[in-house]
């Protein structure tokens, strides 16, 4: 009689080990998905915080460049991607760096009595809506 109960117990549990398995690789595969999710996003915030890095540096690089030429200022005005004193070579040096560094790369500069404002976009593939980084100055003697 003992030796039926052991048998009737064994049979209730053969396949448990099968059923644990598959749940194991079950949390195992959503750990490893989740890992991709998060090394996607990662690396996403990664590529867009260099852009935002290098659109910085070029804004700066430009005010930098406005400041050791105030006699000029208004000759960087940078309007629907174009300087408008469109023979202006430091402008148009300035703005060609833009285009090249940064992935859809525009530039819009103001000039009004010293008061300059940067607005530096940028567009990722895929992306809906441009990226954009904006710096204003004051640059007088």
């Amino acid at each position: 009689m003992h030796t039926q109960t052991h048998n009737v117990k064994t049979k209730k549990q053969h396949g448990i080990a099968l059923i644990e398995a598959l749940i194991a690789i079950l949390l195992f595969s959503l750990g490893v998905l989740a890992l991709a999710g998060m090394q996607a996003t990662m690396s996403k915030n990664v590529t867009q915080s260099k852009l935002r890095g290098e659109a910085s540096f070029l804004a700066n690089q430009l005010i930098g460049q406005m400041w050791v030429d105030q006699a000029n200022l208004t000759s960087y005005a940078i309007d629907a991607d174009a300087c408008t004193a469109s023979d202006y070579a430091k402008c148009t040096s300035w703005l060609t760096s833009v285009q090249q560094m940064l992935p859809g790369g525009s530039a819009e500069v103001t000039v009004d009595s010293g008061a300059v404002g940067i607005t530096v976009s940028w567009a990722l593939p895929g992306e809906e809506a441009p990226s954009q980084l904006q710096i204003d100055a004051n640059i007088t003697n």
